[in-house]
């Protein structure tokens, strides 16, 4: 690679295979889903970008860049990342012990993310976090730095903006010079939409007499492809322009995230895959022009990057307090807009003893409890490396320690629940009557992407690294968190979503991220089956949807929002449920939405309809049929039913659907019941009446 840089200009290389490899296709249906080479990922042109800076400027090619040596650089680049991974499990295969092969497996996961996972979050939601987030260090940074974080964060995104425009025309001009039908019409209209051509179309086709109509357009295109270069430099002057910011800080701004030519000259490639220097500075550096050929390489790696500059100005500590306080306000904002008719209480203080503890938000609603603990801490270079001590202190301390935190408060609800009055006292002074609390949900929330290791549940036991007798609360990054809250836009969604989240990362080996657990939520609810805990579970491609919506949104390009897979009774009893909120409605939704799967309920649903006519025509035969109960997979789950009646039999519906309930609590395994009535005449209204009954409880209509 680096004898393709000495021999053919370097940045018409990496511009190239920016431009080809991560440009995805808009249109009024939304954003492509793929680039057009999919097995290019922005890692690659991260590495591609370093080697580039491995090689002094007076040594790199002038010879223009050809087909044929692009697609050399396309096909070598990606096996250069999977050599270097490929080593690496190589070595393994050398680690008998169980547990050492569990903490490589670690390490592998850890390293694979560092090296491939780029996207933290949807464009428009890392510039707005990071806004929000750096933006109160704005008088200090301009104070060492002469410019403040949201120039720079502001300026970036219009660089990224002006990028796209320039790929956008780029894109459409060639899509207009390739509507020639002969080789002269493309000659003709290559010359008539591109600027600053020497000669003539007539004279380039009299040069290539006997040129078939695709070698034309391969030309064009080949030749064209050389201003992907200048599309990817800009100036102090451009960027000024399109930022709105002076030129003289917009010069500050570019050489505080650039680096210059040969500035990695001695460095190790192989140091390249896990602590590439082009993640702490995309820009290059010309002198008099900057070369951006990836702007969106700054918001990937955007967290590293204000860190570095932070600390530049002595402001380490003050960035540290400022991601806990932006952390902890903005999830107690979002569970707020996502639960409106919940109590949250931020900062929430408690002790055991003499001992305080503080939960970052606490949340009642209904009979429900959701706690949330917040940590704001940033994962170490080392850690990122997979250096097993400091993996290891980074899960106690991001992972393990707000999860024994959340269970310590879930732990006193229960014992105040079973009758002690200290507990009691001290669950009743955070608003919280443990008699009506059916759920608790925890989950912990963090600034950094942990899925990594937090979907890593079953090996950190097996590691030690967390004790196989807890339940470890899903830890869930904002930017995921918010998407989820977006995307389950009702409240029994987002509560159940959560709930079974737990449970679903108890239940398997996953290996996914936040958004691939969403998608799959989307299509099944997290009903599909038994555990399975010997086979790896990689959800891997079900947040395609997701990504779709959000991608195409930050383009501009309005698509229906993905929505979760419910059958028309299933989904009119949620919406029903939440619009009327009677005691309870938190519970019963929870157990109607841990019931079925999709399409069982969909079957659920004709059977429903057979079961009216058939009611209808017997009910008044005293042991006519006039119920159904569906009985889950899983004894955790409660069993959920469906209680027909004629309007003849309104009167004594509650009556009956009583002493249904008390029937099937008679039956071993059955613990807890939740019964629908509904009309047969009134078939409209999705339910009449909801009665939840627990072993040896009295049923509450």
């Amino acid at each position: 690679m680096k004898q393709r840089f000495r021999s053919h200009d370097p940045l018409d290389i990496l511009a190239t295979f920016t431009a080809y490899g991560l440009t995805t296709f808009v249109s009024t249906k939304g954003v492509a889903d793929r680039n057009a080479l999919k097995e290019i990922l922005p890692h690659h042109a991260e590495l591609l970008q370093a080697l580039l800076l491995t090689i002094p400027a007076k040594e790199w090619g002038h010879h223009p860049l050809t087909p044929d040596v692009m697609q050399t650089v396309f096909d070598a680049v990606p096996k250069m990342g999977h050599a270097f991974f490929f080593q690496r499990i190589l070595e393994g295969r050398q680690v008998a012990d169980p547990q050492k092969m569990a903490v490589l497996s670690l390490q592998q996961r850890i390293r694979m993310h560092t090296n491939g996972i780029r996207n933290w979050g949807y464009m428009g939601d890392v510039q707005q976090i990071t806004l929000d987030l750096y933006g109160p260090l704005d008088a200090q940074f301009a104070a060492y730095h002469g410019f403040t974080c949201t120039d720079l964060i502001s300026s970036m995104a219009a660089v990224l903006g002006e990028l796209e425009r320039r790929y956008s025309e780029h894109t459409n001009v060639l899509a207009k010079v390739l509507k020639g039908k002969k080789p002269q019409e493309v000659f003709d209209l290559y010359y008539k939409h591109v600027p600053g051509l020497v000669g003539s179309s007539k004279n380039l086709a009299d040069g290539l007499r006997g040129i078939h109509l695709e070698g034309a357009k391969a030309l064009v295109m080949s030749h064209f492809d050389l201003r992907h270069q200048t599309n990817a430099t800009f100036t102090a002057h451009e960027v000024s322009a399109v930022s709105g910011k002076p030129e003289e800080i917009c010069v500050s701004m570019l050489r505080a995230i650039a680096l210059s030519p040969a500035a990695l000259t001695g460095t190790k490639e192989e140091h390249l895959y896990l602590g590439n220097p082009v993640w702490h500075a995309p820009v290059i550096d010309l002198g008099h022009e900057f070369f951006i050929p990836m702007p969106q390489a700054f918001f990937s790696h955007i967290h590293r990057i204000m860190e570095r500059l932070a600390t530049e100005a002595g402001l380490k500590e003050t960035l540290e307090k400022a991601r806990n306080v932006y952390l902890e306000g903005k999830l107690d904002s979002c569970l707020r807009t996502a639960l409106h008719s919940a109590n949250v209480t931020p900062g929430a203080k408690w002790k055991i003893g003499s001992e305080q503890f503080e939960t970052d938000a606490l949340v009642v609603v209904d009979r429900t409890v959701l706690i949330a603990e917040a940590k704001a801490n940033r994962l170490t270079p080392e850690g990122l490396r997979g250096a097993p001590d400091r993996v290891k202190k980074h899960v106690r301390e991001m992972i393990l320690e707000p999860s024994v935190q959340s269970e310590r408060l879930n732990g006193l609800i229960e014992k105040a629940r079973s009758g002690d009055a200290v507990s009691l006292a001290t669950v009743q002074k955070l608003g919280i009557d443990p008699e009506n609390v059916d759920q608790v949900i925890r989950i912990s929330v963090t600034l950094d992407d942990f899925s990594v290791l937090s979907s890593s549940v079953s090996e950190l036991k097996e590691v030690d690294w967390v004790p196989k007798d807890h339940q470890l609360a899903p830890t869930i990054s904002l930017a995921d968190l918010l998407c989820v809250i977006d995307i389950l836009d009702n409240p029994l969604l987002l509560l159940h979503y959560l709930s079974e989240r737990m449970h679903f990362q108890d239940s398997y080996q996953l290996m996914g991220d936040e958004l691939d657990f969403l998608g799959l939520y989307l299509v099944t609810g997290f009903n599909i089956g038994k555990p399975d805990k010997e086979n790896v579970f990689a959800p891997s491609g079900m947040s395609a949807p997701i990504d779709r919506y959000y991608n195409s949104r930050d383009a501009q390009i309005h698509i229906p929002k993905p929505r979760a897979s419910l059958s028309p009774h299933f989904r009119q009893i949620v919406v029903r449920l939440c619009e009327r909120q009677p005691t309870g409605w938190t519970t019963v939704g929870l157990h109607l939405l841990s019931s079925a799967s999709p399409s069982e309920q969909r079957e659920i649903e004709r059977q429903l309809v057979k079961l009216r006519k058939i009611v209808r025509r017997t009910f008044k035969d005293p042991k006519h049929i006039n119920t159904m109960f569906i009985a889950p997979p899983l004894a955790r789950k409660a069993r959920v039913g469906f209680y027909l009646f004629p309007e003849e039999l309104r009167g004594k519906h509650r009556e009956i659907m009583e002493v249904l309930a008390d029937g099937e609590l008679g039956q071993e395994g059955v613990e807890t019941i939740t019964l629908f009535g509904r009309s047969t005449e009134n078939w409209g209204v999705p339910y009449e009446t909801v009665l939840i009954s627990k072993r040896k409880d009295k049923p509450q209509p």
